[in-house]
């Protein structure tokens, strides 16, 4: 019954897709906020948001679905579109946004083949930055336990929604890519780019093992019990149809080649050892009432039954050498943007 609800409510799933509302500020919504850019629009979506019994799904699918979403983020005469609208409130090409922190791992998780869609249940710890994990944190005048993730893959591969959060400690991928705390009201989400990302995607463990299990998925036929019979080009095709749901053209394929030949070569003569979390740990601490340093042991005992995920350790130089053209995809614009 109250339609301001319903206004705030769609104003702000509109600014999840577009990266802004329709009324530009969804935690001050009404007289005192700014005023929307499309009054007519957001009213109907109101109207169809409470006619569709204010189902969520079908107010995604009224957005997703429209023509207004499906634009280029090109227009064939940009000159006069800055001209004539140039904070494009009128919405004639798509503002290209970058995918969120949480969307992009469960995007990443999804192309490796890992993502684990169970709905519901209590909350998981994925794996995050070792050094991060085991960091002392002080709480209540004692001092907090070491992150210790989820023991099964499947656990930790679930959708990020599901992801423990933890006072005091942050996920620091998820941090260089601009997570809000939650401790704190969002009212949009701020998109920075820094170098750090770049190491993030690129070098970090995780990456790394999301890259070889994409590769060991595109390896093999179904289920990973045998070997594909698909080709090098057609390999390469389906991870182009994965990641951008497109094929590649014919530069990016040989490019695509060139490096993957380039790579398999290089990690013939290169070994890896497993990593795997420590079960004990020695940290150390400052005496918060005489400043006196000290230490500590911490038995780990949930990395005792850790089962890790694959690894560049497990697979052949072939296989290692894909998952390296896996990583560059994972890291392009097309990827990472919403275009």
């Amino acid at each position: 019954s109250n339609v301001l609800a319903m206004r705030s409510i769609v104003n702000r799933v509109w600014a999840w897709h577009f990266g802004q509302g329709i009324a530009g500020n969804p935690n001050n919504f009404g007289q005192t906020g700014r005023h929307p850019t499309h009054p007519e629009l957001l009213d109907w979506l109101v109207k169809q948001f409470i006619k569709d019994e204010m189902r969520f799904k079908s107010l995604h699918r009224h957005i997703l679905l429209s023509e207004t979403w499906r634009r280029s983020s090109s227009h064939p005469d940009p000159r006069s579109v800055q001209q004539l609208d140039p904070n494009n409130t009128s919405l004639a090409v798509f503002r290209v946004r970058r995918l969120e922190a949480e969307e992009m791992r469960d995007s990443i998780l999804h192309v490796s083949g890992e993502l684990n869609l169970r709905m519901g249940g209590v909350p998981v710890r994925p794996e995050i930055n070792m050094e991060a994990a085991l960091q002392p944190r002080q709480i209540m005048g004692t001092y907090a336990p070491a992150w210790q993730p989820s023991a099964r893959p499947e656990q930790r591969h679930r959708r990020s929604i599901y992801a423990m959060k933890v006072r005091g400690l942050k996920d620091p991928t998820m941090d260089v890519f601009n997570q809000p705390s939650p401790d704190l009201s969002c009212e949009r989400r701020e998109t920075s780019t820094v170098t750090p990302q770049a190491f993030a995607m690129m070098n970090s463990n995780d990456m790394q093992n999301r890259a070889i299990a994409w590769a060991a998925e595109l390896l093999s036929s179904d289920g990973r019990d045998e070997p594909t019979t698909l080709d090098d080009g057609q390999i390469l095709e389906k991870a182009f149809l994965t990641a951008f749901g497109r094929r590649p053209d014919i530069l990016e394929s040989n490019e695509c080649l060139s490096h993957w030949r380039k790579m398999t070569r290089r990690h013939e003569s290169l070994s890896y050892a497993a990593i795997n979390p420590p079960v004990q740990i020695t940290r150390q601490a400052i005496e918060e009432m005489n400043g006196e340093p000290f230490t500590f042991t911490e038995l780990l005992e949930s990395n005792r039954h850790f089962v890790a995920d694959l690894q560049f350790a497990d697979c052949d130089a072939r296989t290692r050498g894909l998952a390296e053209v896996c990583l560059v995809l994972l890291n392009s614009n097309e990827f990472v943007y919403i275009d």
